[in-house]
């Protein structure tokens, strides 16, 4: 089954939102092309350093993607450095070193069962009709990794009329 194409235009929208937090919180990060994002699983550009950024996060939902829907390798095989993951309720990315989240769920996740999306907290989960490979995490399990930050969003923005730089907390 395929996702209808209102949940394709959320999904594309969450994913912009969570983009432009991100270029807020690291100004002068540059863009991957779209075949770096595609191939290469990597949304920007620190330097040499590759992030993937995944928008639509909840602390107790942190789904990590072994295969995708296609079947292929999923995001955390790809080269990016580091994985954001987007968490509104944080007000903040949590960022952490993608070869060290691969090796936590080589030792914590069990792949010999598939399972209901319910139960897939560190056990395998595939959509049906996909060919994709998952599973979910929670804060605290990010929060073991020695990677571990905590990057807060950007709290000022350009007001359109005035152009001042105002604060998103009112005082």
């Amino acid at each position: 089954m395929k996702p209808s194409n209102a949940r394709r235009k959320a999904s594309w929208r969450d994913g912009g939102v969570a983009a432009t937090r991100y270029e807020r919180a690291y100004p002068g990060v540059r863009k991957s092309s779209r075949d770096e994002d595609i191939h290469m699983h990597i949304d920007y550009w620190h330097d040499d350093q590759g992030v993937d950024v995944k928008g639509n996060n909840l602390p107790d939902e942190i789904w990590v993607e072994f295969k995708n829907v296609q079947g292929n390798h999923g995001w955390l095989f790809g080269e990016a450095t580091s994985i954001a993951f987007d968490m509104p309720e944080l007000a903040a990315f949590v960022v952490v070193d993608r070869e060290e989240l691969k090796e936590y769920c080589k030792v914590n996740v069990d792949f010999d069962a598939l399972v209901s999306k319910s139960q897939a907290y560190k056990k395998c989960y595939s959509r049906k009709d996909r060919g994709d490979l998952i599973t979910y995490l929670v804060l605290d399990d990010l929060q073991t990794l020695s990677s571990y930050q905590l990057v807060g969003y950007c709290n000022t923005y350009i007001h359109p009329e005035t152009k001042k730089v105002c604060s998103v907390f009112k005082r």
